[in-house]
């Protein structure tokens, strides 16, 4: 299993399947997909691509953090779930953010991600909210060191 930048498009097949089942193309074009500073990344076994997510300079004006990264649009095949792929993606991530002298990670995460993302360190801030047509959800956090 190995982590690399990929090219934004290359999250759509993955971000459609898990994410947006039965949805278009265009449900998976983000809006900040190609904001200056975003980056994309792929968990690859062999050359089979089995977890995506996107990073983001998204600042979120309810957090603390003068460099905000958003996490949006991460996925693990079916297939590949429970074996590693999104943590190992997570550490990449954090490392490279790290690099980039962020300070906040944030997303917006399903409610059955929620235990994943607080494994690797990430806390929920508030209550539950809905995001129509798509489920619960919780804002998340995890400062940078």
């Amino acid at each position: 299993m190995r982590v690399r930048f990929i090219k934004v498009t290359d999250t759509h097949p993955l971000r459609l399947l898990v994410l947006r089942p039965g949805g278009s193309q265009e449900d998976v074009e983000f809006a900040n997909d190609r904001l200056a500073g975003a980056f994309h990344l792929g968990v690859f076994v062999s050359i089979e691509t089995v977890c995506v997510a996107s990073f983001y300079p998204e600042k979120n004006d309810t957090l603390r953090g003068w460099k905000q990264y958003r996490l949006r649009g991460m996925a693990t095949h079916p297939d590949h779930r429970s074996r590693g792929a999104g943590e190992k993606l997570m550490r990449f991530a954090m490392d490279h953010l790290h690099a980039q002298n962020a300070d906040l990670l944030w997303c917006n995460a399903r409610i059955k991600a929620v235990p994943f993302y607080e494994r690797l360190g990430l806390t929920v801030v508030g209550d539950a909210f809905e995001i129509p047509g798509i489920g619960t959800h919780y804002l998340m956090q995890r400062r940078i060191p």
